[in-house]
Protein backbone atom coordinates (compact mmCIF):
# COMPACT_ATOMS: atom_id res chain seq x y z
CA UNK A 1 0.00 0.00 0.00
CA UNK A 2 1.26 3.48 -0.84
CA UNK A 3 0.22 6.87 0.43
CA UNK A 4 -0.19 8.82 -2.81
CA UNK A 5 0.98 12.39 -3.33
CA UNK A 6 -2.63 13.37 -4.01
CA UNK A 7 -3.79 11.93 -0.71
CA UNK A 8 -0.91 13.62 1.14
CA UNK A 9 -1.68 16.98 -0.53
CA UNK A 10 -5.33 16.64 0.46
CA UNK A 11 -4.30 15.93 4.07
CA UNK A 12 -1.94 18.94 4.05
CA UNK A 13 -4.67 21.19 2.69
CA UNK A 14 -7.10 19.95 5.35
CA UNK A 15 -4.64 20.51 8.21
CA UNK A 16 -3.32 23.86 7.01
CA UNK A 17 -6.83 25.17 6.45
CA UNK A 18 -7.87 24.06 9.94
CA UNK A 19 -4.67 25.56 11.35
CA UNK A 20 -5.55 29.00 9.98
CA UNK A 21 -9.14 28.70 11.17
CA UNK A 22 -8.05 27.85 14.71
CA UNK A 23 -5.36 30.56 14.82
CA UNK A 24 -8.01 33.17 14.04
CA UNK A 25 -10.56 31.70 16.46
CA UNK A 26 -8.18 31.28 19.41
CA UNK A 27 -6.58 34.67 18.85
CA UNK A 28 -9.68 36.29 20.31
CA UNK A 29 -9.22 34.30 23.51
CA UNK A 30 -5.45 34.56 23.97
CA UNK A 31 -4.34 37.71 22.14
CA UNK A 32 -7.31 39.98 21.42
CA UNK A 33 -5.16 43.09 20.86
CA UNK A 34 -2.49 43.81 18.30
CA UNK A 35 0.18 41.63 19.95
CA UNK A 36 -0.07 38.03 18.71
CA UNK A 37 2.41 36.99 21.41
CA UNK A 38 0.60 38.68 24.30
CA UNK A 39 -0.25 35.39 26.03
CA UNK A 40 3.36 34.18 25.98
CA UNK A 41 4.67 37.56 27.07
CA UNK A 42 2.22 37.77 30.00
CA UNK A 43 2.94 34.27 31.29
CA UNK A 44 6.65 34.87 30.69
CA UNK A 45 6.48 37.95 32.89
CA UNK A 46 4.79 35.95 35.66
CA UNK A 47 7.56 33.33 35.54
CA UNK A 48 10.49 35.54 34.48
CA UNK A 49 10.90 33.50 31.28
CA UNK A 50 11.18 34.50 27.65
CA UNK A 51 8.03 34.14 25.51
CA UNK A 52 9.80 31.45 23.45
CA UNK A 53 10.24 29.30 26.57
CA UNK A 54 6.54 29.58 27.36
CA UNK A 55 5.62 28.75 23.74
CA UNK A 56 7.93 25.73 23.88
CA UNK A 57 6.31 24.51 27.11
CA UNK A 58 2.85 24.80 25.56
CA UNK A 59 4.09 22.97 22.45
CA UNK A 60 5.61 20.18 24.53
CA UNK A 61 2.31 19.71 26.35
CA UNK A 62 0.67 19.00 23.00
CA UNK A 63 3.51 16.78 21.80
CA UNK A 64 3.28 14.74 25.01
CA UNK A 65 -0.46 14.30 24.50
CA UNK A 66 0.06 13.21 20.88
CA UNK A 67 2.86 10.84 21.91
CA UNK A 68 0.71 9.13 24.53
CA UNK A 69 -2.14 8.72 22.03
CA UNK A 70 0.12 7.23 19.35
CA UNK A 71 2.16 5.00 21.68
CA UNK A 72 -0.91 3.60 23.43
CA UNK A 73 -2.87 3.44 20.18
CA UNK A 74 -5.78 5.08 21.99
CA UNK A 75 -7.11 7.92 19.88
CA UNK A 76 -9.92 8.99 17.61
CA UNK A 77 -8.74 10.01 14.14
CA UNK A 78 -11.10 12.95 13.84
CA UNK A 79 -11.29 16.63 14.77
CA UNK A 80 -13.51 16.19 17.79
CA UNK A 81 -14.74 13.42 20.03
CA UNK A 82 -17.19 13.20 22.89
CA UNK A 83 -15.81 15.38 25.62
CA UNK A 84 -13.16 17.26 23.66
CA UNK A 85 -10.48 17.37 21.04
CA UNK A 86 -9.52 14.34 18.99
CA UNK A 87 -6.06 13.64 17.60
CA UNK A 88 -6.34 15.75 14.44
CA UNK A 89 -7.12 18.79 16.58
CA UNK A 90 -4.13 18.11 18.86
CA UNK A 91 -1.84 17.87 15.83
CA UNK A 92 -3.10 21.18 14.47
CA UNK A 93 -2.63 22.77 17.89
CA UNK A 94 0.98 21.55 17.84
CA UNK A 95 1.45 23.02 14.35
CA UNK A 96 0.09 26.32 15.60
CA UNK A 97 2.34 26.32 18.64
CA UNK A 98 5.31 25.69 16.34
CA UNK A 99 4.30 28.77 14.34
CA UNK A 100 3.88 30.82 17.51
CA UNK A 101 7.25 29.57 18.77
CA UNK A 102 8.77 30.68 15.46
CA UNK A 103 7.22 34.13 15.95
CA UNK A 104 8.67 34.34 19.48
CA UNK A 105 12.11 33.33 18.21
CA UNK A 106 11.87 35.79 15.32
CA UNK A 107 11.09 38.58 17.76
CA UNK A 108 13.85 37.53 20.17
CA UNK A 109 16.39 37.22 17.34
CA UNK A 110 15.65 40.84 16.57
CA UNK A 111 15.95 41.68 20.29
CA UNK A 112 12.45 43.15 20.43
CA UNK A 113 10.72 43.49 23.82
CA UNK A 114 13.27 41.37 25.68
CA UNK A 115 14.31 43.93 28.24
CA UNK A 116 10.74 44.08 29.53
CA UNK A 117 10.35 40.30 29.63
CA UNK A 118 13.41 38.83 31.27
CA UNK A 119 16.05 40.36 33.47
CA UNK A 120 18.50 37.44 33.41
CA UNK A 121 20.84 39.29 31.00
CA UNK A 122 21.30 36.06 29.01
CA UNK A 123 18.21 36.90 27.02
CA UNK A 124 19.28 40.34 25.87
CA UNK A 125 21.98 40.60 23.24
CA UNK A 126 24.53 43.30 23.96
Amino acid sequence: MTYSPERFNKLCDEFLSKSQEILVWKREEYAPGEDRLENFRTVGNFLNKKPSVIALIYLLKHIQSIAVAVITDVFVWAWTKDGGEALKQRIVDAINYLLLLAACLDEEANNEHLSSVCSCRKCVKE
